[in-house]
């Protein structure tokens, strides 16, 4: 089958971000979802997450955007700047270039985030510079994942890595995690995590944040996830249903990615469905596309 897919780019404070926008093959213009990757990511994600869920979007009359974040994949930076303000930052960017493209309806836009890439989406839709008509959450992140174990607050960098340091010589740190003093930054199975990023986000708590959402939501979390617990999952939908329409759905035995080919089609059918419903509304729109 023919592909509509283009390698783009956009700059934020001077550093090029990369990624793939993909386009339907007729029509427009078309509604769109822009896709943010997890912690430690990049715009394809394991097993082909994204790009196969942006080629089912494409052949279902809806287009993407996929990018790597600073740091992250192929874009300029180093991960180890990396924090939630700057993914922040990218994504206002992303935004403005996917509603500048000729091809989007920019009235259209929906957003999907995985995992760290769910609380930046959390936290994005509180920004009143940003519309989307629909929000999709995929095993969303919460700072707890990764500041229960540090009681200090609030924080600044020079604690997290004291902390860390302290608990490296007590040897209390997981495998694959290092302090390494000298450098100044947390290697976290060879990504060098800043303690910047611990103190930034000590800072958000995107279940308030996640509540100025105005349009429909879906959660999608894994039963069985072992790395962002199914709870807190169930505790962003909860505090989208206090403000309006949302869909929890449970992937029965589902790990963090969706990590088995049922869960995943289950995941990607779930979410297509949800977009098709949300940003494609005419009965004459959907009888256009398969």
């Amino acid at each position: 089958m023919p592909l509509n897919e283009r390698a783009i780019h956009f700059d934020v404070n001077g550093q090029r971000l990369h990624g793939m926008l993909h386009l339907p093959l007729f029509g427009g213009p078309h509604p769109a979802v822009l896709m943010l990757h997890g912690f430690t990511g990049q715009r394809m994600e394991p097993h082909r997450l994204f790009v196969l869920f942006s080629r089912l979007l494409a052949e279902n009359g809806i287009a993407s955007l996929r990018f790597d974040f600073r740091g992250s994949g192929e874009s300029e930076g180093s991960f180890s700047e990396m924090t939630v303000s700057r993914e922040l930052e990218d994504v206002v960017q992303a935004h403005a270039f996917l509603k500048a493209q000729p091809e989007i309806d920019r009235s259209r836009l929906g957003l999907l985030g995985l995992s760290m890439g769910g609380m930046v989406a959390a936290l994005s839709v509180a920004n009143p510079r940003l519309e989307f008509a629909a929000l999709a959450l995929w095993a969303p992140a919460h700072p707890s994942v990764w500041l229960s174990q540090i009681p200090a607050r609030p924080l600044d960098a020079p604690t997290v890595l004291a902390i860390f340091a302290g608990a490296q010589r007590a040897g209390r740190l997981p495998p694959g995690i290092a302090v390494l003093e000298e450098q100044g930054v947390i290697d976290q199975g060879g990504n060098p995590v800043s303690p910047e990023f611990f103190a930034d986000l000590s800072r958000y708590e995107p279940f308030d944040a996640v509540t100025r959402h105005r349009g429909p939501a879906l959660v999608v979390h894994g039963t069985a996830d072992p790395t962002v617990p199914f709870g807190l999952g169930e505790a962003y939908a909860q505090r989208l249903r206090s403000r309006g329409r949302t869909i929890f759905h449970p992937v029965q035995g589902g790990l963090h990615t969706f990590e088995r080919w049922p869960h995943q089609a289950e995941a990607h059918q779930v979410t297509l469905e949800f977009f098709r419903q949300t940003l494609m509304p005419h009965p004459l729109d959907r009888a256009m596309v398969r």
